[in-house]
């Protein structure tokens, strides 16, 4: 059986796929109790996951709710990976790049291990030790307090850590990529530490899978069209696309399935 995250995280894909989920049909197919899934529904609305509504569960599609690293790794893993595998085409040896905390910048840092005479600064604790066995490769870490959940480094220690620093490329992974909110994530300090990253950067790139098009957390990075490249799969909204274009933005697309 079913531990209760993994079963709470299928039913939000479950509920974000199909748009609404009965109780009785859920616990049906996990094979536990109404009263179960029930509070599994509870937990995710408090939580943000999912809105409640007549016996059933329907998606929440505005502000989204924080996940931990270990909940987004099961998250569209095969997709961020394909996400991954393209954007580290953008570096090339000699580069001098920031990779940024999440699971996408991740799968990043594990398409790196090959090459040589290059620097990686990064807020990311997972992200540094994916890269520890890259002999070619210079990690830096940028310090600061450790978000748990996010196995994430932010904070003033962060920020005066990099404010010397010039590097080539930088590389977002976000919670929240929206036409009017902009490139958004949950964390206000976490949030601060981008926008610098981004500052001493040549180029802005951005990582970021189809699930994450339409939603918003509370605290911005960039404007909508204020990135260089953004790496996504081909389930990007007609609309997204054509406005990312029309922003000058090198839009790269991997294909489900390749």
């Amino acid at each position: 059986m079913k531990s209760a995250v993994e079963r709470r995280m299928e039913i939000v894909n479950l509920v974000n796929r199909d748009g609404k989920a009965r109780v009785e049909d859920l616990a049906a197919q996990f094979n536990v109790s109404s009263v179960t899934i029930r509070s599994d529904l509870s937990f995710l609305e408090k939580n943000g996951y999912v809105v409640r509504s007549h016996g059933a569960a329907i998606p929440n599609s505005g502000v989204i709710a924080e996940l931990t690293v270990h909940e987004k790794r099961r998250q569209n893993a095969g997709i961020k990976s394909l996400i991954g595998q393209a954007a580290a085409k953008l570096i090339e040896s000699g580069d001098t790049v920031i990779l940024d905390s999440g699971t996408t910048t991740r799968e990043i840092a594990s398409s790196l291990k090959a090459l040589d005479d290059v620097v990686v600064m990064t807020n990311g604790l997972d992200v540094a030790m994916e890269l520890a066995s890259a002999p070619g490769i210079e990690v830096l870490m940028s310090g600061g307090v450790l978000r748990k959940g996010a196995l994430s480094f932010s904070g003033s220690q962060a920020e005066s850590s990099l404010k010397n620093y010039r590097f080539d490329k930088v590389f977002l992974g976000v919670d929240g990529f929206d036409l009017r909110a902009g490139i958004t994530t949950h964390s206000e300090q976490e949030a601060s530490l981008n926008r610098l990253m981004c500052e001493i950067s040549e180029q802005v790139i951005a990582v970021v899978d189809s699930t994450k098009f339409g939603k918003r957390s509370c605290h911005m990075i960039r404007e909508f069209g204020n990135i260089d490249i953004l790496v996504t799969d081909s389930d990007i909204p007609e609309d997204y696309l054509q406005g990312l274009r029309e922003m000058k933005v090198d839009v790269i697309i991997v294909e489900k399935g390749n």
